[in-house]
């Protein structure tokens, strides 16, 4: 169960990474939860859309370290965004049935939503 709960995991991240939206969906339960600093959302869709909008600025996702406990997996991995330096994320997947079931992320996303300044200031 850990090897198919690190596997889904795996190919979350590397499908977020490709901005493969199709392959995203497919590893999502229907009734996902996600919640972190800027986004809940209680379905498959809703998790895909806010999975798109952060896409439209991310630049990379780098895994740095991986830990599975049996159908939980947390992932700490650097988040490269257009507008933000990196921002350290920790992301917490429960998986079921093969499905992501539920996420957690947390970060500080204050760089992220920070009013860009003008120039000169």
């Amino acid at each position: 169960m850990a090897e198919d709960a690190a596997k889904v995991a795996a190919d979350y991240f590397d499908a977020w990474k490709a901005k493969d939206f199709g392959t995203l969906r497919t590893l999502l339960a229907e009734d996902v939860e996600y919640q972190g600093p800027l986004a809940r959302t209680d379905s498959a869709d809703a998790c895909l859309r806010a999975l798109e909008g952060a896409s439209a600025i991310t630049t990379d996702l780098v895994v740095q370290k991986t830990f599975v406990a049996g159908a939980d997996v947390l992932t700490w991995f650097a988040l490269h965004t257009e507008i933000a330096p990196e921002t350290p994320v920790a992301n917490w997947m429960s998986v079921r049935n093969g499905k992501i079931a539920r996420i957690r992320a947390v970060y500080d996303p204050r760089e992220l939503i920070k009013e860009p300044s003008a120039a000169g200031e």
